[in-house]
């Protein structure tokens, strides 16, 4: 009897961890399409649709020129991106999305990004909140690194 309670813990322990796995697959694939989604944005220079598409926490911090010239700069900068970007969470990442879920607070993710740009070394860093499954951008930074060829030396004098 005891080896069937066992057996029976294993399948729901499998089950459970196979759901979370496509649960996971589900939001890095939403993060994507959303990365992807603003890049194509950028790209086109849609800066006040992806103003309004903002969480309203975003609009409530920074105003609609300011976000603008934020965006301008970054695509000024970049250039046109072409490839797609993927988002993969790490397990800390999901880990905290689901206790933020359970507690019943703000799903959070961050995700740092280096544009495939061939003007230049850059990061983005972007911050959504999730809701019903879909992410909403709550914070955009976008950062500099050199540009390209660009190399570092470390040591040498």
């Amino acid at each position: 009897m005891r080896l069937w309670r066992l057996w029976i813990l294993i399948a729901l322990l499998g089950s459970t961890a196979c759901s979370s796995y496509e649960e996971q697959r589900k939001v890095e694939a939403a993060l994507s399409q959303s990365v992807n989604r603003f890049h194509e944005q950028l790209n086109n220079e849609r800066y006040g649709e992806m103003y309004a598409q903002a969480d309203p926490k975003l609009r409530a911090r920074i105003d609609e020129a300011t976000f603008t010239d934020q965006l301008k700069n970054a695509h000024d900068q970049m250039g046109t991106l072409s490839k797609p970007s993927k988002v993969l969470l790490t397990s800390r990442a999901w880990n905290d999305l689901n206790w933020s879920r359970f507690w019943g607070r703000e799903q959070r993710v961050i995700d740092v990004d280096r544009p495939d740009s061939d003007l230049i070394n850059a990061t983005e860093r972007f911050e959504w909140i999730i809701e019903n499954g879909q992410p909403k951008l709550t914070w955009y930074e976008f950062r500099f690194i050199c540009k390209k060829p660009c190399t570092v030396g470390i040591g040498i004098p």
